[in-house]
């Protein structure tokens, strides 16, 4: 019985149909990074960088990479994909994009239009690293490279490096997607632009109100505040501040800290008026990495230290939420908590206004618990 059974199952399969979508990877432009900027006359100026292998001279086995890119002006994304047809032979393929930049302008603008498309391809590079430029995004890629390095290469490493430090949040097209769809809480973007000798540079992070970029930016060692007090520290994160500003070497001045262990607790009261209150408390264990003032030998001084670090990084705290608030950029998620925890009290807000409103009381608490191997 199991033999026969086994005969109809095997005879059957013969009958049964299945299709497939297949691409050849040798008939695909392979898009690694795409920039997107806006026009005069509100159209999109789209530009792709595709990396080919070409024949060395030295030898037929040897191949050097290197970049093409192309540019067209359309309406929108699924035209300017069509134009691209006209242009590149083999099929435009976006799936292993690895960053996507946006230009100042345009991001200032509803940046969801140009993420549809996007999240409509199922072969779309959801891990894309997004980025904003401040300038022309389309000025970075025709850089091609940064000395030896790919352009494309040379982005992706420096958002990385910028992610490690805790200097830029770790954000992608997946990542955003889920932010700019929620009424609780706003995005920050790496901001990234180009010097004057041809090299990039992280400026900061770009602030975001729902879909559009505000034109305000956190600077400096203000995004990794930020990052710290949002719970998203990475694998370093330093501060340079000057603790000792009498001195007259102005080196004795600063001190340069790395953090090692960081924890920020969030509390949101609601009064009886509905009043906002958010406390946000941070707890911060450091090394010292630099103090050329060198008295770190005595207590006194590690004592000093302390007081002046809470006092310090309370303040910059601070800055960062005045320009968030300012931004209204609600990157705390403080949104989002009201509508978990205080729903009656979010239903009653218009929270693109009230936002501002709401008093955040920062407070840093610092402990120097290394101070390296001179005594």
């Amino acid at each position: 019985m199991k033999f026969k059974l086994f005969i109809l199952i095997l005879c059957s399969t013969f009958f049964l149909c299945s299709c497939w979508d297949q691409r050849l990877l040798k008939e695909s432009k392979l898009v690694y990074s795409a920039s997107y900027d806006l026009e005069s006359d509100n159209e999109l100026l789209v530009t792709s960088v595709i990396k080919t292998s070409t024949q060395k001279s030295t030898g037929p086995t040897q191949s050097e990479t290197t970049n093409v890119i192309f540019q067209t002006k359309a309406k929108t994304l699924s035209d300017a994909r069509m134009k691209f047809t006209r242009k590149i032979s083999g099929d435009y393929a976006t799936n292993k994009n690895r960053v996507l930049l946006l230009g100042n302008d345009l991001a200032k603008q509803d940046i969801y239009p140009i993420f549809d498309i996007i999240y409509r391809d199922p072969r779309s590079s959801l891990g894309a690293k997004v980025i904003i430029s401040k300038g022309r995004a389309d000025e970075i890629l025709k850089l091609n490279k940064v000395e030896e390095t790919l352009i494309s290469e040379e982005i992706l490493n420096l958002i990385n490096t910028g992610e490690s430090h805790t200097i830029v949040p770790i954000e992608s097209v997946q990542t955003v997607c889920t932010t700019i769809f929620d009424p609780g809480e706003d995005v920050v973007l790496p901001l990234v632009e180009k010097n004057e000798d041809n090299s990039l540079n992280i400026s900061g992070v770009a602030l975001f109100d729902g879909h559009k970029y505000t034109g305000k930016n956190l600077l400096d060692s203000d995004p990794t505040m930020l990052l710290l007090l949002k719970n998203e520290m990475q694998k370093f994160a330093r501060f340079t501040l000057e603790v000792n500003p009498k001195e007259k070497d102005i080196r004795e001045r600063f001190v340069a800290i790395q953090v090692k262990k960081s924890k920020s607790k969030m509390n949101v009261k609601i009064s009886k008026d509905n009043k906002i209150t958010v406390n946000l408390n941070m707890k911060m264990k450091v090394d010292t990495l630099e103090y050329p003032k060198d008295e770190l030998a005595e207590q006194k001084e590690i004592n000093f230290l302390n007081k002046e670090l809470s006092k310090l990084l309370t303040l910059k705290a601070e800055d960062v939420i005045q320009t968030l608030q300012k931004a209204n950029c609600d990157a705390f998620a403080i949104g989002r908590e009201l509508i978990s925890y205080h729903p009656k009290v979010w239903k009653k807000l218009d929270w693109n206004k009230d936002y501002a409103k709401v008093t955040i009381k920062p407070k840093v608490e610092v402990e120097v618990i290394g101070t390296g191997i001179i005594k």
